[in-house]
Parts: structure tokens; C-alpha cells; sequence
């Protein structure tokens, strides 16, 4: 019996030498980084944008309803000239995942060079639709840090787990190095507010001015890097299928999704003005922070990291720091900031999903170890309801969403002056496994106006979590009074199940 285990064992041995060495990935060297073209300044984006005085350098306009961050890009995809470059973790063969392709496709079709560049583990069923589009003259499509055997991709892990399991998280869409959208959005349905799951509550926002060539700068880099792959080096030839967009959106458009999706853009005010082209840009001064492409290998050192950079800005606040983040892990170091922070006066309150409303439910097993000693220092603690209601639509959502949501966006302001809109959760993850993406705003308007929505949406759409007299942990709702002696909305099982989580060395990975 042994022997027959012995032979099994050392079969599966081989098998997986046999796979790295048949779907290993050649080493390539970096490029020289090529920019987009920018476009025509008489052009339609820059009539759209207008000119950014030279005080400010950059125009800001923050995105927080899903149906408009979709418009919005449609918009801007529609009145390119010379170049989209286009950057996500995440691009779902859905809906709104289509749409977009679709549009970019029409650009190319007139003249507009379009460049592709996605992280390989969130484009799953893809392959067909990204070859077609590879093969048009005008389009181009790289992988990030690809998978080598294409099914089953978890069988990659066996032989490559340690490269495979660093992520490039960025999202950005960049029109003539002219205007980008950059921020905590993918692209799928659950971001664009349709569909049957319930809705992100996420942020992103248009930029124009330096930090929109900022971004297109930090694309270039990505597009060179070594991590980034050309589609056909790593998407077999025979997976290219004339037709595959047009016979997925045609399954996808004959739907009542998609018809009741059209109605509102139709009929909704906010989004036929911005489809027309109607922005409320504000003057601003911009610092797009992002990591370098090499973190992917590895082989970038601790004081080079976008972590870093946010640190620095920590320091300099001196009154408020109102955090949002989906992922909310802050480790040691990040927990011991925090309290240094509130020991100094600063109001810090941090907005992250409850148990319940976990997309990842596993982040919360690293977050609860923390969750005491942050209330002990006086740190302010809210998280995000999640009940079985319908997802957030526009007439009933709130600016930072409603019940039925999952909590997605990466923000934080201070002090009344200063926004972060990216990329980067607070956890170990972004720190120092994937790269990540943000532009720091210098804006008070906008800084005043993150601090009163939130304010607002505190009471609204979160528990209020705190130690009682007795240091028993509680949450609060605001708007009815209701206390829960346990994280709402979740079984005796799941609680334990997230403490026994807690115990085990995966922090790292989350």
C-alpha cells in the first residue's frame, strides 16, 4: 500500500515539473516607455476640460454613483481622438464589461490607438473576446503577470504560487494623455450599479490636467514593464473566435438587465448630463502615488513603496483623518500609526465593511484582531450594514450607498484639505504584495465635501462601533438605536469560525 501511494505521490511529482517546465513563461526585459499620443489642444477633450490654470495644474470631479462612472467613461471613450490606454485588475464579461469593450472597439474602428493592459487573474472567459480585439489594427492587448496554463488556472499555484500571487490592482482609463479616470473601480456590473448582485458602494473620479498625464506616465511604465505580456504570447492562436464580442453582447442585450439599464440612462438627469459631456470639474493640485511594476518581481525595497509615500502624508495631519476602506487590516505598524495619530488630538474614524458585508469574509478574520486596541485608543470605528435587501439603485441609495451593499471604495480625507481617491486598501495586501494606484488632492471643496458625506453616511448606512462601560464591544445603529453585542447579521458560527481564522499565520495574504 505504501509503494502504491509512493508511486502515486511521484507521479503527481513529475506531473507538476512537466507542467512549469511546459507553460513556464519565457523572461522578457522591460521596453522603453511609449505614452499615449496626445490628443489635437483644439481637440473635444480639451474643449471638454477646458484649460487648468496654472496655480492648480489639474481638474478634479469625483464619481460616486455607479450608473454615472459607467456614462462617464462611455463619454469620454466616445469623444477620443488619438489614444485610450486602459488599466484594471478586474474586467467582467458582463453587462457592463461588454458595453465598454464594444465602445473601445468603435474607437479603434475611427482612427483612436487603444492599448489593454489587465491583470490576467481578473479577465477569466476573456480570452476569445481579447484575441479578437488583439488582432485589429488599432488595438493592443497585454496580459499582467500572466498564468501560463490557461485551464485550470488554479493548477498554476502548484509550481508558481509566489509570483502568481502578487496582483497589479491599478485602474485607470486615460483618453489623449488629456483626461483619466482613476480610483477604486473595476469594470463590471456590480461597479456600475446593474444586475442581480448586490451593488459596490465604490469611488472614483475624473481627472484632467498634469495628473491625467501623471497617470498616462505611470501607464507607459506598466506597458513596458516586465510583467507585461502581449496577448499572443501567452492566449493560444486557436482561442481567437471571429464574432466572440458580437455574440456576447447580443445574449447580454437581450435582456431585461439590459433594457431597464438603458431606461435609466435614458431617463435619469444626472447621467444624460454627464453623457452630453457636462463635467463640474474643480481646480486642484494633484500627486498621482503608485507603486513601480517591479513590485510584482519583488524586488522593490520598503522605502520605495506607495505605502511609504501615504505615511508621509499621515504625518502631516493635524486635526481629522476620515478613512474608507473596504479591506481595513492595519497590521501592527499600521495600528500603532493610528494611535499615535489619535494621541496626538487628530479625530480619526475609519468606515470598512462588517462581517456581513464582507465581499471577502476572510479579510474580517485579519481586521477583528485589531478592532479592540484601536477602540481602546480611541480610534472611531464604523461598519458598513449589509442586510438582504435589493442592490443600491440611484432613487434610494445614499452618496456612499444603502443596505445590500458591499462596501469598495479607497478613500480618505484630512484636515479639510486633502483627498485620497486610489486603489490601496489599508492591508497587507496593497502594502506589499499588489501594486497600487491613487492621486492625492489638494482641494479643500472637495476634501469639505468627502467630510460631510461621510458624516452624514456614518449614521445612515453604518454601525457605530464601541467599547460600553463594561468593555463589552457593541454596535450601534444610529438611526434606530438598536445595540448588537455581536457583529450584526452574522451566526455563532461564522463569529467562530472568523476567530479560529484569526489564529492561523495568513495575514500576509490578506
Amino acid at each position: 500500500m505504501l509503494g502504491k501511494f509512493a508511486i502515486i505521490g511521484g507521479a503527481i511529482v513529475v506531473g507538476i515539473l512537466v507542467l512549469r517546465l511546459a507553460y513556464r513563461l519565457p523572461q522578457r526585459p522591460a521596453e522603453t516607455p511609449r505614452p499615449g499620443a496626445a490628443g489635437d489642444p483644439d481637440g473635444a477633450l480639451h474643449r471638454l476640460v477646458g484649460p487648468c490654470d496654472d496655480m492648480h495644474g489639474s481638474a478634479i470631479q469625483p464619481l460616486r454613483e455607479g450608473k454615472i462612472a459607467f456614462a462617464a467613461r462611455l463619454m469620454l471613450i466616445d469623444r477620443a481622438e488619438r489614444s485610450i490606454d486602459v488599466q484594471y485588475y478586474i474586467w467582467h464579461r458582463d453587462l457592463t464589461g461588454l458595453l465598454t469593450l464594444e465602445r473601445l472597439r468603435a474607437a479603434a474602428d475611427r482612427g483612436v490607438a487603444v492599448r489593454l493592459l489587465l491583470d490576467d487573474l481578473g479577465v477569466s472567459d476573456l480570452d476569445a473576446i481579447l484575441a479578437e480585439l488583439n488582432a485589429h489594427p488599432n488595438i493592443e492587448v497585454r496580459l499582467y503577470n500572466p498564468f501560463g496554463l490557461r485551464w485550470p488556472l488554479a493548477v498554476n499555484y502548484l509550481f508558481d504560487f509566489v509570483r502568481l500571487n502578487r496582483r497589479m490592482h491599478n485602474k485607470a482609463m486615460t483618453f489623449d494623455r488629456a483626461v483619466t479616470i482613476t480610483g477604486g473601480r473595476n469594470i463590471g456590473d456590480e461597479y456600475f450599479d446593474t444586475g442581480d448582485e448586490p451593488a459596490f458602494v465604490d469611488l472614483d473620479a475624473i481627472a484632467a490636467g498634469e495628473a491625467a498625464e501623471a497617470v498616462a506616465d505611470d501607464f507607459a511604465a506598466y506597458w513596458a514593464s516586465r510583467s507585461a505580456f502581449r496577448l499572443e504570447r501567452v492566449v493560444p492562436g486557436e482561442r481567437r473566435q471571429q464574432g466572440a464580442l458580437d455574440r456576447a453582447l447580443a445574449q447580454v442585450c437581450d435582456t431585461e438587465e439590459y433594457r431597464e439599464y438603458s431606461r435609466a440612462f435614458e431617463s435619469d438627469p444626472a447621467i444624460r448630463a454627464i453623457s452630453e459631456g457636462e463635467l463640474r470639474l474643480e481646480p486642484a493640485r494633484t500627486q498621482l502615488v503608485s507603486d513601480v511594476p517591479d513590485k510584482t518581481l519583488g524586488s522593490v525595497l520598503a522605502g520605495h513603496l506607495l505605502v511609504g509615500k501615504l505615511a508621509d502624508l499621515l504625518d502631516e495631519v493635524e486635526q481629522s483623518f476620515d478613512l474608507v476602506s473596504p479591506y481595513f487590516v492595519p497590521g501592527r505598524r499600521g495600528t500603532a500609526e493610528f494611535l499615535r495619530l489619535a494621541g496626538r488630538g487628530v479625530r480619526v474614524r475609519v468606515l470598512t465593511n462588517s462581517l456581513a458585508a464582507f465581499d471577502v469574509p476572510l479579510v474580517h478574520a485579519g481586521y477583528r484582531k485589531y478592532r479592540r486596541r484601536l477602540l481602546e485608543g480611541g480610534i472611531e470605528l464604523y461598519e458598513l450594514k449589509a442586510r438582504s435587501s435589493p442592490p443600491a439603485r440611484r432613487s434610494d441609495a445614499g452618496t456612499m450607498g444603502s443596505s445590500g451593499s458591499s462596501l469598495h471604495a479607497k478613500t480618505f480625507a484630512a484636515d479639510g484639505r486633502t483627498v485620497f481617491i486610489g486603489s490601496f486598501n489599508f492591508d497587507p495586501r496593497s502594502v506589499w504584495l499588489n501594486t497600487e494606484m491613487g492621486l492625492v488632492i489638494e482641494s479643500e471643496r472637495i476634501a469639505r465635501e468627502i467630510e460631510r458625506v461621510l458624516a452624514e453616511e456614518y449614521t445612515r448606512i453604518a454601525y457605530r462601533v464601541s467599547l460600553d462601560e463594561r468593555e463589552r464591544m457593541v454596535w450601534e445603529d444610529p438611526q434606530t438605536g438598536e445595540v448588537h453585542y455581536a457583529d450584526p447579521d452574522s451566526s455563532l458560527a461564522q463569529r467562530a469560525f472568523m476567530r479560529a481564522l484569526g489564529l492561523l499565520p495568513i495575514e500576509w495574504l490578506l
